[in-house]
C-alpha cells in the first residue's frame, strides 16, 4: 500500500523562555500565556497534519493542547527534558496510526559534567503497511565560536543518526525538529551523509528570526524512499515581529506531504 501523509514540525516557544525585552517588536498582550495557548491550538489545527512534532512544550501547554486538539482526532505524547528543564518534545497524531513510542535521552555532557537532558521522542506508525518511525527533537544551540567537533548539537545529531536511524534501516524514517543549524552547515550535512533527504532542499525559507536575524533552522528529514511536497512558508525577514498577532511563536511551523508509491 502507498504512504500518503502530512507531517509538520513546530517550535512553540515555551512560556518559561519568554522575556518581554527579548521580543521588542511584539505587543505585551500577544505574549500572554492564555492568548498564546488559544492561538497555538488554532495554528496547529490549521496545519491539518497527520503527525505534528512539537518542541518547547511545557506540561500545562501539552494538557491544554490535548483538550483543544482532541475534537480534530488527535492524541498526543510528551517527553520532558532532564536536568530540571521546563519543556520537552511532544507529538500529536491521528489515533489509528500510532503503534508505540519511546524517549531517547542523549548522552552528551555539559561543561560541568552533567548530561544535557536533551532527547529525541520516537513514535512508530503503521503507514500503509510500512513501518514508519518519526523522531521529534530539539538539538542544543552552540556558540558559533566553538569548534564544530565540540558542538553538543553535533554530538546529539550523531547519536540520533547512529543509535536510532542506522540501527533500524528497514524502517521508513522521518526526523523533525529545531536543529539550531542552517542549511549547508556540518550538522545538517550529517543527516544527508546518513542517507536522509531534506524535505525543503533547495526551497528553504527562514523559520525564525531570533536575535534579529532571519534563518532556517527547522527541518524535516526523511528516508530516500519517500517523496516530499513541502508547504511554502509566510515571508519572514530580520524585522518581522515574532511572536505576532498572526504567529504565536518565534518560529514558523513547517510541513510537508510525504508519499511513497
Amino acid at each position: 500500500m502507498a504512504i500518503d501523509l502530512r507531517i509538520a514540525s513546530y517550535n512553540l516557544l515555551a512560556d518559561a523562555y519568554i522575556k518581554p525585552e527579548w521580543f521588542p517588536h511584539t505587543p505585551a498582550d500577544v505574549l500572554q500565556p492564555r492568548r498564546r495557548q488559544e492561538a497555538l491550538a488554532r495554528r496547529i489545527a490549521g496545519l491539518d497534519a497527520d503527525i505534528v512534532c512539537l518542541q518547547e512544550v511545557e506540561p500545562d501547554r501539552f494538557a491544554a493542547l490535548q483538550k483543544a486538539l482532541e475534537p480534530y482526532g488527535y492524541a498526543g505524547v510528551l517527553a520532558l527534558k532532564q536536568q530540571g528543564r521546563p519543556d520537552g518534545c511532544a507529538v500529536f497524531h491521528r489515533r489509528a496510526r500510532c503503534l508505540g513510542h519511546r524517549a531517547h535521552y542523549f548522552r552528551d555532557r555539559l561543561e560541568d559534567g552533567r548530561i544535557s537532558g536533551h532527547l529525541a521522542l520516537v513514535l512508530d506508525f503503521d503507514a500503509g503497511g510500512d513501518r514508519l518511525r518519526v523522531a521529534c527533537t530539539h538539538l542544543r544551540w552552540d556558540r558559533p565560536d566553538r569548534p564544530v567537533e565540540q558542538h553538543q548539537g553535533m554530538q546529539q545529531a550523531g547519536e540520533l543518526i547512529e543509535e536510532l536511524v542506522q540501527r533500524d534501516p528497514e524502517a521508513q524514517w522521518v526526523v523533525c525538529g529545531d536543529f539550531n543549524a542552517q542549511p549547508g552547515e556540518p550538522l545538517v550535512r550529517a543527516f544527508a551523509a546518513a542517507g536522509l533527504l531534506d524535505a525543503h532542499e533547495g526551497r528553504h525559507q527562514p523559520t525564525c528570526n531570533a536575535n534579529g536575524r532571519a534563518k532556517a533552522i527547522d527541518f524535516i528529514f526523511h528516508s530516500r524512499a519517500l517523496q516530499a511536497q513541502p508547504d511554502r512558508l509566510p515571508e519572514l525577514d530580520d524585522r518581522t515581529p515574532m511572536p505576532s498577532e498572526t504567529e504565536p511563536s518565534d518560529h514558523l511551523p513547517i510541513a510537508a506531504r510525504l508519499l511513497r508509491a
